[in-house]
């Protein structure tokens, strides 16, 4: 089924198509991706789906698998909660607060997919502007450090994710 969680192995990429994707300015105003059809037209990719092709192959000539996870538009606060990897407790306060916008159905909180990820890239951008603004005492460059708390921040939204599953 289309609209199922799907993940794709690996597989040997032709190394034009590689650098191809590679090479695509489709990020730049103007620049656009096109699709050949079996009919022999061209479809220009909208700017979203191109970004997922580009991902998708750069991480498979990496060596990666590659998961595709249909998402409906409104999400319930668990859902939420697993996107922004804290708990259902949490969001709760979180949109109770006014911080992600929410509407009720019947009892029930709804948030609109789009309010929960600019949450969660603007919360990700203030704790990676906080660490470049920080000051470290043994002379570290910034990148390094900011490096090392996105690692210690992935590892820490992977034990919630275990202790969640658990």
């Amino acid at each position: 089924m289309l609209t199922q969680e799907q993940t794709y192995l690996p597989e040997e990429l032709d190394d034009d198509l590689i650098a191809a994707i590679e090479s695509d300015t489709s990020d730049q105003v103007g620049q656009l991706l096109y699709l050949s059809t079996v009919s022999d037209s061209l479809v220009a990719l909208p700017a979203s789906l191109a970004s997922i092709l580009r991902q998708s192959v750069q991480a498979m000539s990496e060596g990666l698998a590659v998961t595709v996870r249909p998402q409906t538009r409104q999400l319930t606060t668990s859902q939420v909660a697993e996107l922004l990897g804290v708990t259902r407790p949490t969001v709760v306060k979180l949109l109770e607060s006014g911080a992600i916008p929410y509407t009720r159905v019947g009892t029930h909180r709804r948030v609109d997919l789009p309010d929960a990820l600019r949450f969660r890239d603007s919360r990700r951008e203030a704790q990676y502007q906080f660490i470049a603004d920080t000051q470290t005492d043994d002379e570290r460059p910034l990148a390094e450090v900011a490096d090392e708390m996105t690692a210690i921040r992935g590892q820490l939204a992977a034990q919630r994710r275990q202790a969640a599953n658990a």
